[in-house]
């Protein structure tokens, strides 16, 4: 193979014995070209190196030697840790990293990013995620046999990919049982996105932990947030609002946290001496410039998730034997800071 400096598409195309077009539509994968002549094509760009860009090359050679990764709402604080990783993970690796953002966990943006970054756009994908919307999408990555790829946070039985998982319902219920070992037992629990497996995780975890200290889960004692995290503010208000308001609050995520703890400062309540609010992810950075006590939470490895879904997708993208599915469930752990104290009611 010649080496690629200087080769111009004009020399492909003698070489190729066509046409500078006929190249231009090769290089660009368009399909108007017979596949004796596309291959033809391929074979002198193969032999003179040419590579204009890195999509020609992985014409030739059918890698890209990037990822492409799928986050519902890049722009969420949340993902700090997580995008580290990934980021962390590729200069470890000879990968490229592509993010593609979905505002909302919209489908047809989801779907539209998957069929792009499969058709030959990158080796792999890592699809972020649990939205309980997310089937039609899964259906398509169910189909598709040329692209590996890794889903954090889904867990669909009926797929058999690489999963990393949270340990959702453990987290919750340890949650739980650290405001009980503080004494408190009139414990609320908000509710995040309904659209979100996570959700329904964490709160059969609350329910779980409240039932087997023998604690009521009281109707009242559950709010449901929106699909917009701010909405935990209404829902400590309307917890505050009770004849008997609780003297702690688990909250699903510490986005909420950081709402319900605004709502209970502006009404006059200290945290955590009048009511404790706890949550859950450890968040590095909260929304809309927080300036509360810092939130006790339940820490969840994002940045280890980042950094291992990478890795997981070169040792595969570099294997020449095949290989089982990963499987990786992720343990929690309470990181006690200041939202979190010792229940006074008697």
């Amino acid at each position: 193979m010649k080496s690629q400096k200087g080769v111009s598409i004009l020399d492909v195309a003698r070489e190729a014995n066509v046409s500078s077009a006929t190249v231009s539509r090769v290089v660009n994968n368009i399909n108007k070209v017979k596949p004796e002549v596309r291959q033809k094509v391929l074979d002198a760009i193969d032999a003179l190196g040419y590579s204009p860009n890195h999509a020609a090359r992985a014409l030739v050679k059918q890698k890209t030697n990037c990822i492409g990764i799928i986050v519902n709402n890049l722009h969420d604080p949340f993902f700090h840790d997580l995008i580290k990783g990934f980021e962390m993970s590729a200069q470890q690796t000879k990968y490229a990293v592509m993010f593609c953002s979905v505002l909302g966990g919209d489908v047809a943006s989801k779907e539209k990013y998957v069929k792009y970054l499969t058709n030959g756009v990158v080796d792999a994908v890592i699809l972020y995620g649990s939205y309980l919307s997310d089937e039609s999408v899964i259906n398509y990555l169910k189909e598709i046999r040329n692209v590996d790829y890794v889903m954090i946070e889904d867990d669909v039985p009926f797929l058999a990919c690489n999963k990393l998982l949270i340990d959702n319902l453990g987290g919750a219920r340890q949650a739980v049982k650290y405001l009980i070992g503080k004494g408190h037992r009139d414990i609320a629990h908000i509710c995040g996105n309904p659209n979100k497996k996570v959700t329904k995780e964490r709160l059969d975890g609350y329910v779980d932990a409240m039932e087997k200290a023998g604690l009521e889960v009281k109707e009242q004692y559950v709010q449901c947030t929106s699909t917009d995290y701010r909405s935990g503010y209404a829902c400590m208000n309307a917890l505050l609002d009770l004849e008997q308001p609780p003297t702690a609050v688990f909250c699903s995520d510490d986005a909420i946290a950081s709402f319900a703890i605004r709502a209970a400062l502006d009404r006059g309540f200290r945290i955590p001496e009048d009511i404790s609010v706890m949550g859950f992810d450890n968040q590095t950075i909260l929304p809309d410039h927080y300036r509360g006590p810092e939130i006790t939470s339940v820490s969840q490895p994002l940045y280890n998730i980042g950094m291992d879904s990478v890795r997981i997708l070169s040792e595969r993208l570099n294997s020449s034997e095949e290989m089982e599915p990963v499987r990786i469930t992720y343990q929690t752990e309470i990181v006690e800071k200041e939202s979190v104290g010792v229940c006074r009611r008697e």
